[in-house]
């Protein structure tokens, strides 16, 4: 399959004093039938946490070569199903398992970047998927002798669309 150039994307929550906090996740599906987008997470991590508090999100993602924008807000939730959890932790790489794998909490101060590599759980307990419904979102084209903006709303299950002044 064609990797979505999108697929690195900066998702930003609220932390417990409501300041913004970013950083960057995987894109690891897009449901058009459920108009949602899914990434991968460790459930003990900050941003999980902050969902569970204030399902708001944010996420901003730039084109490969830097000329495209595209802007999303949306409401996040833990995905419970754990058929889909299963799922998608079988489909995942060695790589992306070994990230849930060690016992240190995301963020944690850890001795060395060895501790990381640690194998001391299943790591599935650990395995979280983020959905992001989004409600809006600003695409920006910077090609263009004049740059181009437009913002999609969704307002009753449909997206309406405008241009804005860039």
């Amino acid at each position: 399959p064609v990797r979505n150039p999108y697929r690195l994307m900066q998702l930003s929550t609220l932390d417990e004093q409501g300041w913004p906090v970013s950083r960057t996740v995987v894109l690891r599906d897009a449901d058009a039938r459920a108009r949602a987008l899914y990434f991968y997470a460790d459930r003990r991590s900050a941003k999980c946490t902050q969902i569970a508090v204030d399902p708001r999100v944010a996420l901003t993602a730039l084109s490969p070569c830097g000329l495209t924008q595209v802007r999303m807000e949306g409401l996040a939730t833990l995905v419970e199903d754990i058929g889909h959890r299963r799922r998608c932790w079988s489909a995942a790489r060695d790589k992306t398992q070994a990230l849930f794998r060690h016992g240190a909490v995301p963020g944690q101060v850890i001795e060395s970047p060895e501790v990381a590599y640690e194998r001391i759980l299943g790591g599935f307990e650990h395995f979280a998927i983020i959905c992001i419904e989004p409600r809006a979102l600003e695409w920006l084209d910077l090609t263009r002798p004049v740059q181009q903006r437009a913002r999609f709303l969704r307002h009753e299950g449909l997206w309406q669309s405008s241009w804005l002044a860039p």
